[in-house]
């Protein structure tokens, strides 16, 4: 009975001591690092290439280093950072290979005062040398706490077929929002900043019962203000 209960003992220690030196191995590996550790099958702003780069110059990672020494939160937190970026995920996959996946921001309507866009979370996002996106422009000035007004706006314009081959751009005097259409030489005046969806649907039903109609073109604006009207202004 004492030799089996000494076996189980050396058993259960040369376990225990394989378990330990094999995480050491595994911790003391070296893992290279290049493009290839970006997941992602296609980027527009921002290049494989300068994501492996910016985690050099931070010192987070070399061209190869040891896996114990790679902190994948504090990587995170710094490709969170680049104003392209949404969200990234980093984890150690098959072999433990690091995987780096970015989520980038989706740039919905174009600051011309600003010489930026607006992603679809009002938040503003750089122009890229790498690609000019097409989005819907907006001219004038507008505070920064209603960006994400503008942003929903510019959302709904670039994700509605209708809306983004027939809007040219957005303008505001400072206190009224308006459109104006690409076929058209009237102005869409849609007032404030609220119930924009339901303007934009009122002006859609409009438009069709309309569109065939030769008295558009003696329209000066169409005026979304009122709630359940659509006024017509002529020239």
């Amino acid at each position: 009975m004492k030799i089996k209960t000494f076996s189980i003992s050396i058993l259960l220690m040369i376990i225990t001591v394989s378990i330990i030196y094999s995480n050491s191995i595994y911790n003391h590996r070296f893992k290279y690092l290049n493009v290839d550790n970006v997941i992602n099958d296609s980027l527009r702003m921002i290049t494989k290439d300068s994501i492996i780069n910016y985690l050099k110059t931070l010192e987070f990672v070399k061209d190869s280093v040891m896996i114990n020494k790679i902190d994948l939160n504090k990587i995170e937190k710094s490709l969170n950072q680049i104003n392209y970026v949404k969200k990234s995920n980093i984890h150690f996959g098959i072999n433990s290979k690091l995987k780096i996946k970015i989520d980038e921001r989706e740039p919905v309507v174009e600051i011309n005062s600003l010489s930026a866009y607006l992603d679809r979370d009002g938040e503003v996002v750089p122009k890229s040398n790498l690609i000019e996106i097409e989005v819907i422009k907006f001219f004038g000035k507008i505070d920064s706490f209603r960006y994400d007004k503008i942003a929903n706006l510019g959302y709904k314009i670039m994700n509605d077929s209708f809306f983004k081959n027939h809007f040219n751009y957005i303008f505001s005097d400072s206190t009224e929002l308006f459109i104006k259409p690409k076929k058209h030489s009237y102005t869409i005046e849609l007032g404030n900043l609220n119930l924009l969806e339901k303007k934009l649907k009122n002006y859609k039903f409009f438009y069709a019962s309309k569109s065939n109609e030769n008295n558009l073109d003696e329209a000066r604006t169409i005026n979304l203000k009122f709630d359940n009207q659509v006024i017509v202004e002529k020239k």
